[in-house]
């Protein structure tokens, strides 16, 4: 046994310890006297998992089963993060540094672009130079649509015209007399079609009838030939 005046010529050295021979030691009171004392837990539960997706941390709370004990966790000091001269303080970070108004854009044309989709086919608000460039190309394009038409022959020129009024005109409107017409044409087409349909079946009736007739007479024997 080490006595009280050689403990400061004992070294301690670290030993592997088997998971099987640890422990958990809580303080449970009596139920017989009510003294606290520290007693073995022998086995333990986690109720009420809570699984917190943003930090990626699981939680859960420890009791002893048949008892309903709960067992808190070993309270651990907060870890003290040294500060540094370059450091910003979070009362310099949560303070409101810049008020955006209505005259001035919350953030630069350039940042405001890029959020907006620079080649988006919905954009509707473009920079100065973007409609100037599109305004050159739309009047270098009607010049070269002008030059062509300059070039056109007279009958080119003619259709181009008939093709003008055509459509200055708009679509035609029928009227009740076009319309009788038109219906009288149709049931006179639908009348031959169906005329020409019966003269077709007559006519194959007609060729039964005479295939008919032909078997008919072939099949009985002739009265200048005589009987075996």
């Amino acid at each position: 046994m080490i006595r009280p005046d050689e403990m400061d010529r004992v070294e301690p050295y670290q030993a592997p310890i088997p998971v099987s021979s640890v422990r958990l030691v809580h303080p449970l009171p009596d139920p017989n006297t009510g003294a606290v004392r520290d007693v073995v837990i022998r086995e333990l539960k986690a109720v009420g998992i809570i699984h917190d997706r943003p930090t990626k941390t699981v939680t859960w709370t420890r009791i002893i089963p048949g008892e309903n004990i709960r067992v808190p966790w070993p309270k651990i000091a907060p870890k003290q993060q040294p500060e540094y001269k370059g450091d910003t303080k979070r009362t310099d970070v949560e303070e409101r540094t810049f008020v955006p108004t209505l005259l001035t854009p919350p953030m630069p044309e350039a940042v405001l672009d890029e959020l907006r989709g620079r080649y988006s086919i919905f954009r509707t608000r473009h920079t100065p130079e973007y409609i100037a460039k599109k305004e050159a190309e739309e009047a270098e394009k009607q010049a070269r649509k002008k030059s062509a038409q300059d070039m056109l022959l007279p009958l080119q020129e003619y259709n181009r015209k008939l093709r003008e009024v055509r459509r200055a005109l708009g679509q035609p409107v029928l009227s009740e007399e076009m319309l009788e017409k038109i219906g009288a044409v149709i049931a006179k087409n639908a009348q031959l079609r169906a005329s020409g349909r019966n003269a077709a079946v007559d006519n194959v009736q007609k060729a039964i009838e005479q295939l008919s007739v032909e078997d008919s007479s072939s099949s009985e024997p002739s009265r200048d030939q005589p009987h075996s």
